[in-house]
């Protein structure tokens, strides 16, 4: 519960890593409606696509920076010093970016859909997608951040992308299941289980990553 603590401050402190990403998002959904004239009268047509990967980039710029201080600071060596638990360590920091950043973009995704469709269910629906799917890109990204580190963010992030891709062809699934009322429940199973395994799987290869880097 303390490292938990501390690491909630932690990044509590460094507000441009936790609300750079949600501004990125708003702006990103707020830009959409102004660029797509031509669709006026039907702006659902390309919005959930626009959201999905609004979502990926802003998952992707909240990890830029998740390990670069403590590695600068000496932070991660002492912590392998004492043997504490890394991977637990890395799963917490990344809970705690996702509650900073994934949840409150997962609402706003939801409100922008009910402005953008008018659909109140749909909206709703939204909700649990978003959720799980910014904790999976997420994951996906820290990943990539670990690999790259001291090396530059865009070298994970194009390591890392090609696998949020199939997250995101699900996610467009899932879309097509709410209006068309058939299995959506299916994808939300799916998306699930695809993170239950990422949330055990990610932190181990993280730390061990990260233990190659400092040796």
């Amino acid at each position: 519960m303390n490292i938990f603590k501390l690491e909630f401050l932690k990044l509590l402190k460094k507000t441009r890593s936790w609300l750079g990403p949600i501004l990125v998002f708003w702006l990103i959904m707020l830009a959409y409606p102004l660029t797509v004239e031509f669709l006026q009268e039907n702006l659902e047509v390309g919005f959930f696509s626009v959201l999905w990967i609004s979502i990926l980039i802003s998952m992707m710029l909240a990890t830029e920076d998740i390990f670069i201080e403590d590695f600068n600071d000496g932070s991660l060596e002492q912590i392998i010093i004492k043997k504490t638990s890394f991977s637990f360590l890395v799963s917490i920091k990344i809970l705690i970016y996702w509650l900073l950043t994934g949840v409150p973009i997962s609402i706003m995704s939801s409100i922008f859909s009910f402005g953008t469709t008018e659909n109140l269910t749909l909206s709703i629906l939204i909700l649990p997608l978003s959720l799980i799917s910014s904790y999976i890109f997420l994951n996906l990204f820290v990943l990539g951040n670990a690999l790259s580190l001291n090396k530059g963010s865009v070298l994970g992030a194009l390591v890392t992308m090609p696998l949020a891709l199939p997250v995101l062809i699900v996610l467009g699934k899932s879309i097509t299941a709410i209006q068309l009322e058939i299995n959506f429940l299916g994808f939300v199973f799916l998306l699930l289980g695809s993170l239950s395994i990422i949330i055990c799987i990610v932190p181990l290869v993280v730390s061990y990553i990260i233990k190659a880097h400092l040796e």
